[in-house]
């Protein structure tokens, strides 16, 4: 199924690269595509793979076009015509459309120059209780059992509770990226993922705040930032001006923000950056990490 889906992308990306791509193009270019090479469906396909699928399709359309909130709702508007010409069935969960597009970038877009070492993200198997951690082949064997006790042991929190014993909790780990690097392996950033803030954003900035305390590493935001009714919820920060309390919070708790708005929309900080500076962050964290400025 992974082969399959990332043939498909570089398929797509081959054929439209030096075109002026929109989404209409987008999606006829999809289906000539699937017409031209008889493709298999995808019918079978687990659900988390179907999820996927539409990541990476979203993922060939920000790389063909521009990575932002509007072509991300201009796929969304066509989401069941690409779910019909795929011949896929599932729910629009862009939630987590959202993760995996962020676990498929960073493990197959994105283009690290650690030579010594090995930068990659995992999803748990589960949201509450998970056993093991998952790459994007959805691999339950994707860790060995003592990694995936290790690493998941590392991310638990343990909580006290008046009157009651202490409870070990997983927290908002929506993705763990990870640094393999002279045989071991290692987490030093944590995603969280959200497409809209709300009432959300205080859920990661409790555990975000719990990661500096445990020192489990980095903790990031990373926001499609749709809003409330159309207009963004972090907003920017001007000379003269009150900025809003959500974008303070997160300025404050914070490692890093990784937004799809424009700078006129959202503008950036030392903390708030476009998505794509995720590359060079998760970079040189990973050095500074292993303790080294060598490639």
């Amino acid at each position: 199924m992974l082969k399959k889906t990332l043939d498909l992308k570089e398929t797509l990306i081959d054929k439209g690269k030096n075109s002026d791509i929109n989404i209409d193009s987008f999606i006829s270019l999809l289906q000539e595509t699937c017409i031209k090479q008889n493709q298999e469906t995808f019918t079978n396909s687990q659900n988390i793979e179907k999820l996927y699928l539409h990541a990476v399709l979203i993922s060939a359309f920000f790389q063909l076009t521009e990575y932002s909130l509007q072509n991300w709702n201009r796929y969304f508007e066509h989401f069941k015509e690409i779910s019909k010409i795929l011949d896929i069935k599932t729910k629009q969960t862009e939630g987590k459309i959202l993760e995996l597009l962020v676990l498929h970038t960073i493990n197959r877009v994105f283009n690290f120059t650690l030579k010594s070492s090995k930068i990659k993200a995992y999803i748990a198997n589960n949201d509450s209780n998970p056993t093991c951690l998952l790459d994007d082949t959805f691999d339950i064997n994707s860790l060995s059992k003592d990694d995936n006790k290790r690493l998941i042991n590392n991310l638990t929190v343990k909580m006290k509770i008046r009157g009651e014993p202490a409870k070990e909790v997983w927290g908002d780990n929506d993705l763990i990226v990870c640094i393999e690097n002279q045989n071991l392996i290692q987490q030093f950033c944590i995603i969280s993922c959200k497409v809209s803030l709300r009432e959300r954003v205080y859920q990661s900035v409790f555990w975000s705040l719990h990661s500096r305390l445990e020192g489990t590493g980095k903790h990031i935001f990373v926001t499609l930032d749709k809003g409330n009714n159309g207009k963004s919820e972090i907003g920017s920060r001007l000379i003269g001006e009150k900025a809003r309390k959500t974008r303070n919070v997160l300025e404050s708790t914070m490692d890093r923000v990784y937004v799809f708005r424009s700078e006129k929309e959202v503008n950036r900080s030392q903390v708030i950056k476009g998505f794509k500076f995720l590359e060079w962050d998760l970079e040189n964290w990973a050095k500074d990490f292993i303790g080294t400025t060598k490639p």
